[in-house]
């Protein structure tokens, strides 16, 4: 099961995770593709893709559900600014396909917690997907990635902020 969250709008590169999943299934034609979240495109893309499922938003346990029952979560945005998703995939134990910034260049390593492909990069993205995908130890990468970041406790990032801004403000004030 190949899993998708966030707003289902054309600004994420939709057609790439289409693409890539279609990809797949070509090898693997019991591959499912579930989509979570809603936007202005998800209509046209239910409309033609479908067998894809489309479970509309979901949070807390629901959401939580869901990630636990992927393989693997693919995201090709190519308009975040940071994408948290990519970390709520990680931690919870799917091995994780997105271009190198953000949040997959911070914590996602290639070849271990799932892939990257450079930004912008469609063919290497599609590329890494399938490999992914079809890889022996998809359940392995979904575990190491989950180590990768479970030191990501809310309170400690908000910890670690607060320090930056202040050294920021500290610095600020002797110069």
């Amino acid at each position: 099961m190949v899993v998708h969250v966030g707003r289902i709008a054309p600004e994420k590169n939709l057609p790439l995770a289409v693409r890539c999943f279609r990809a797949l299934q070509r090898q693997q034609p019991e591959a499912r593709f579930v989509w979570v979240g809603d936007g202005p495109a998800r209509a046209d893309l239910q409309a033609a893709n479908p067998d894809f499922i489309f479970t509309g938003i979901q949070r807390g346990d629901e959401l939580a559900r869901t990630y636990a029952s992927a393989d693997l979560f693919c995201f090709p945005s190519l308009s975040e600014t940071f994408g948290n998703v990519t970390l709520e995939a990680m931690a919870s134990g799917i091995a994780t396909v997105a271009f190198d910034y953000g949040a997959a260049r911070e914590h996602l390593c290639d070849g271990a917690h799932g892939a990257t492909a450079a930004f912008g990069d469609e063919a290497g993205f599609e590329r890494a997907f399938l490999a992914t995908a079809l890889a022996t130890d998809l359940p392995g990468m979904g575990s190491a990635a989950r180590q990768a970041v479970l030191h990501l406790h809310p309170d400690r990032v908000a910890e670690d902020f607060a320090g930056l801004l202040a050294g920021l403000a500290e610095r600020r004030e002797a110069a």
